[in-house]
């Protein structure tokens, strides 16, 4: 007769969960920094790293360069950027960084399966696409804002009379802040709304950068040939400038474009709400379609 071996049970106890329970806020939050980790490449391989340092990089040192211009000269010369116009400089770096970084916060979790896991309960469509969102939204702000912040402090130090100029242009800090959060707002929409279509995210890139492009050189081309009235509002062609042309309307500055320059025949309304669909709708595509994976 063939023994065979002992089990043996032990009693270790059963220990209740006795950690917070953070609730809706706290999975959103998770999402937020997960989407961050995400799209800066921490917890990936060096070259995950290398792109958005770059991007960041390409967004800083005009900034640098401009303020150490303005430290050593007292102002910045008016042939140069200021804080009132640096979001233009600032766009089209910014425009890429969001075409090639945002799509990897939705396309990753499609191609792997991910997604399914993540859309149980208690985390819903909703806090998954918010929550995503607002990773790349809160990671945009930083990216526009903080290099405005360095500027600006960088002009105040250079001026001969630091408070005179303090006290005269201080309303430059609550618009700079609205006018980055409109562009932060704009280049984080439409990537994810193209993202949440297309599985690969060098196609969703190369789409929204391409998308872009285009729609600058054929705006830009229609506007300046025609000219006029007529001309004026085929410039809205351009909707990579959209966001600019927000940032003109708060500064006060003249609403221009390349080659023969200004679109003033267009109502300021009708740029406020153009700017607002080209906004809207992405987000109410990103919305739907992930509704619809969901359901």
């Amino acid at each position: 007769m063939t023994q065979t071996g002992r089990g043996e049970v032990y009693d270790i106890g059963y220990q209740h969960y006795a950690g917070a329970l953070e609730g809706r806020e706290g999975r959103l939050m998770a999402l937020v920094l997960d989407g961050m980790r995400t799209a800066l490449g921490i917890g990936r391989g060096m070259p995950s790293k290398i792109l958005p340092a770059l991007l960041f990089l390409a967004l800083m040192i005009p900034a640098l360069v401009f303020m150490i211009i303005a430290v050593f000269a007292g102002e910045i010369p008016e042939d140069l950027i200021g804080v009132p116009s640096y979001y233009g400089v600032a766009a089209i770096p910014l425009l890429i960084f969001s075409a090639i970084i945002a799509p990897e916060l939705l396309t990753a979790d499609r191609r792997s399966g991910v997604l399914s896991l993540y859309l149980v309960r208690p985390i819903t469509v909703g806090d998954y696409v918010m929550g995503r969102w607002l990773a790349f939204f809160l990671l945009s702000l930083i990216v526009v804002w903080l290099p405005q912040i360095v500027l600006f402090i960088g002009v105040t130090l250079g001026d001969s009379d630091t408070g005179r100029y303090l006290l005269d242009n201080w309303l430059q800090v609550p618009r700079f802040l609205l006018a980055g959060a409109a562009l932060a707002l704009f280049t984080t929409t439409l990537p994810l709304a193209v993202a949440a279509f297309i599985n690969r995210r060098a196609m969703a890139a190369a789409f929204v950068i391409g998308l872009w492009f285009i729609a600058a050189a054929v705006g830009n081309a229609l506007g300046n040939e025609i000219g006029g009235t007529a001309g004026s509002w085929l410039f809205l062609i351009d909707i990579g400038a959209s966001p600019v042309d927000i940032n003109d309307l708060i500064f006060g500055l003249t609403v221009e474009r390349s080659g023969n320059g200004e679109i003033g025949e267009v109502p300021t309304a009708v740029l406020v709400v153009w700017y607002l669909l080209l906004v809207a709708v992405p987000a109410g595509l990103l919305w739907r379609r992930y509704r619809r994976l969901g359901a």
